[in-house]
């Protein structure tokens, strides 16, 4: 089974964004459970492995929140940019720009 350029774009972010919350959680001194429950997404230790490791992606919808939990921006999580504190549309407006000024064979 082959996947479109859009599902492998949307498990790289997910993939990144697993890595970034597990680097987070590990800062702030969290195991996965705290942070599970600190979400009051009624997640499992399991479940939070899953988004970590990527072998679930973390869906779109609980990005902000674990943004929030974490203290920092989608925008980071996402992986668009380095800035902790970043806006997504800022970070993401950036990306589209360079994105656009690439030759086409490049992209």
């Amino acid at each position: 089974m082959t996947t479109s350029p859009q599902e492998q774009g949307a498990a790289l972010l997910s993939s990144i964004a697993g890595r970034r919350i597990r680097g987070l959680r590990a800062e702030l001194g969290l195991s996965q459970n705290a942070l599970a429950i600190r979400t009051g997404l009624g997640l499992s230790r399991a479940a939070m492995s899953e988004r970590e490791t990527g072998v679930k992606p973390v869906p779109v919808d609980e990005l902000p929140i674990f943004a929030s939990v974490l203290g920092v921006s989608v925008a980071y999580l996402m992986g668009f940019t380095d800035d902790r504190s970043r806006p997504l549309e800022e970070a993401a407006s950036e990306v589209v720009v360079r994105h656009q000024g690439l030759e086409p064979r490049t992209r």
